[in-house]
């Protein structure tokens, strides 16, 4: 007898497990839902994409510096609004300002043609501006900025004088997420 009340319980709660399972696969569509939304909230405003926001003056204590800070701006602002060609250009225009770690991927993102290309370089690139802006600037404030889904899930960073979130990494797609994650002044 004992064991029929067992196998009853049993059998009773297997559509318990079932249910949580679909509540999480419910979840998981709402918040792909609400990506999505985000995603097409950016898309109502295409002039959204291209707006740097209410931008910080900055200055450096070197005009050279302020001259990097200026084309890696313009180079993150093509790949929110994911265009190859000009991300290109802007690279391009940057790799004559720069040497090292700075010049090698702003000449991958030059040369490429593939905004994903682009992205993973330009990931390396604000890698190496940290050093450069560390201690540079004599007004203004630069915001580094973190997305959690770049990358597969990965995470990464890029720098803008906007305290606005234009996500470099999904552009439109996403163009809103991330967050402020240090201030340089």
């Amino acid at each position: 007898m004992n064991r029929i009340i067992k196998n009853v319980a049993i059998l009773a709660l297997i559509p318990l497990g079932f249910s949580s399972c679909k509540d999480s696969k419910v979840e998981d569509e709402d918040a792909k839902v609400e990506m999505q939304m985000r995603g097409e909230e950016a898309n109502d405003t295409n002039n959204d994409i291209a707006q740097r926001g209410a931008e910080n003056e900055v200055t450096f204590n070197e005009e050279k510096t302020a001259e990097i800070f200026k084309y890696y701006k313009e180079v993150k602002d093509a790949l929110v609004a994911a265009e190859t060609e000009t991300a290109a250009k802007h690279a391009q225009k940057l790799s004559e300002k720069s040497q090292g770690e700075v010049l090698a991927a702003a000449n991958k993102i030059a040369s490429a043609s593939d905004i994903n290309v682009q992205r993973e370089a330009f990931s390396e690139l604000t890698s190496a501006m940290e050093p450069i802006l560390d201690g540079a600037l004599t007004s203004g404030e630069i915001y580094k900025q973190y997305c959690p889904m770049a990358f597969e899930g990965k995470g990464d960073y890029w720098y803008s004088n906007s305290k606005e979130i234009r996500n470099p990494y999904f552009g439109d797609k996403m163009l809103k997420c991330g967050r402020v994650e240090e201030t340089l002044n």
